[in-house]
C-alpha cells in the first residue's frame, strides 16, 4: 500500500515538474533558444553587462568635393528655415563610417538613408532621419546592420534617435543613438555616433 502511494506521489511530482518547465518555455522562449549570432563566437569588444552592445562610430556627411556622399534630391518648397535650408528639403546619403573623427581613419561601414527637413521653426532645421548603419569591417559585427530613425535637431549639442531594428547580429534590435556634431565646415559635417542596443 505504501509502495503504491509512493509511486503515485512520485508520478504526480514528475507531472508537476514537467508542467512548470513547459510553462517556463512558453513564457520565456529566449531561455530555450540560442542568442542570435552565437555561431559567430562570443562578442567581447563592444558588449556590456545585460547584453547591451555599444558601437562608437564617426559619420562623414559630405555635400561637396568630387564625390559627394550626401545629395539633395528634392528642393523643399516650404518657407526657409535657415540660410540654404527650406522646409521639405530631402537628402539621400551614403556616408562613410570610420573608427575615428579623421576622414583618414579606418573605414568600418556606411550610413545609408535619407533625411528630410521636417520642422518649420525658423532657425532650428530639425530633420526626420531614417538610415541603415551598414557594418562592413567592424568585428565581431561585420555584415550586420542597424536601423535608425528619429528627429535630428542640428542646433542641439546631443540628439537622441531610436534604434528600430537590425539584421545579422542585431536582428530585432532595440536601443538608442546619441548623435553629436564633431565638426562642421561649410556644408560638410562629421557626426559622432554612440549606438546602444540590445538584440533578440
Amino acid at each position: 500500500m505504501y509502495h503504491h502511494q509512493y509511486l503515485t506521489c512520485a508520478a504526480a511530482l514528475a507531472l508537476a515538474t514537467s508542467i512548470v518547465l513547459q510553462l517556463a518555455l512558453v513564457v520565456c522562449p529566449a531561455a530555450a533558444a540560442p542568442a542570435a549570432g552565437d555561431d559567430h563566437g562570443s562578442s567581447t569588444t563592444s558588449t556590456n553587462n545585460g547584453g547591451m552592445h555599444h558601437l562608437h562610430l564617426f559619420m562623414h556627411d559630405g555635400y561637396t568635393g568630387p564625390r559627394p556622399t550626401a545629395v539633395l534630391v528634392v528642393n523643399g518648397t516650404g518657407a526657409p528655415v535657415m540660410s540654404g535650408v527650406r522646409f521639405g528639403d530631402t537628402v539621400v546619403m551614403d556616408d562613410v563610417l570610420t573608427e575615428g573623427p579623421s576622414r583618414g581613419s579606418r573605414p568600418v561601414g556606411r550610413a545609408q538613408g535619407t533625411y528630410v527637413t521636417a520642422s518649420m521653426e525658423e532657425g532650428r532645421p530639425a530633420m526626420l532621419l531614417s538610415m541603415n548603419v551598414v557594418l562592413t569591417d567592424y568585428a565581431p559585427y561585420t555584415g550586420s546592420t542597424v536601423a535608425v530613425m528619429g528627429r535630428n535637431d542640428i542646433t542641439e549639442p546631443v540628439r537622441e534617435l531610436a534604434v528600430v531594428g537590425g539584421t545579422g547580429r542585431f536582428r530585432m534590435a532595440t536601443g538608442y543613438v546619441l548623435w553629436k556634431t564633431a565638426s562642421w565646415r561649410g556644408k560638410n559635417a562629421v557626426l559622432e555616433l554612440d549606438i546602444y542596443l540590445r538584440a533578440a
